[in-house]
């Protein structure tokens, strides 16, 4: 993946939906985002009270490190935001401030003064990504699931939502496949 920048939104229409296996693999990962956001939820108290004993699990530190990779695309595609990779910065920046100040205030960087932020910022990007990728499935969202609920949005108001190229090689293959092979 290669964050887009400045945004490259295009005219409705341009893009094919994703047919069925697109679907399916859309639905399999809005699964997975939401199992990991209910995880999280699940074990609220350990990564809000003691977040870097949390982050020294294998899972959740791939969790943290996956999010900060695609932070920026939920984002500046979600909102439709040209922010190229400042999202990014700004919560790695953000976090290692809140980490400085956990240490000043409570001698260590296990506090809640770094978990919770940590905490909503996950919740958020769980939340966000694993919502988007259930609309895409119903809606069949063409390209990119972060347009999902602009698409959403649109049909509720009549206003039709610009549509992005999938940034993921692997949901773009799968669709650029799937269309070819109904092509044939």
């Amino acid at each position: 993946m290669q964050q887009s920048d400045p945004l490259e939104l295009i005219e409705p229409g341009s893009l094919t939906p994703p047919g069925p296996v697109g679907r399916l693999v859309r639905l399999a990962l809005g699964v997975a985002c939401l199992w990991g956001l209910w995880n999280l939820v699940v074990n609220v108290d350990a990564v809000i009270a003691a977040p870097i004993t949390a982050a020294r699990h294998p899972y959740f530190a791939l969790l943290i490190a996956m999010c900060l990779g695609i932070i920026s695309y939920v984002v500046n595609i979600g909102f439709s935001k040209s922010w190229g990779r400042r999202p990014m910065f700004v919560s790695i920046a953000g976090f290692g401030g809140l980490g400085v100040l956990a240490f000043v205030i409570d001698g260590g960087f296990n506090s809640p003064i770094l978990g919770a932020p940590l905490f909503a910022w996950l919740a958020y990007f769980f939340g966000h990504l694993g919502f988007s990728f259930m609309v895409a499935t119903a809606l069949a969202t063409p390209g990119c699931e972060m347009r999902a609920i602009p698409e959403l949005i649109g049909l509720i108001t009549g206003r039709a939502a610009l549509e992005h190229h999938c940034p993921s090689n692997f949901i773009s293959k799968i669709d650029a496949w799937e269309h070819r092979r109904v092509a044939a």
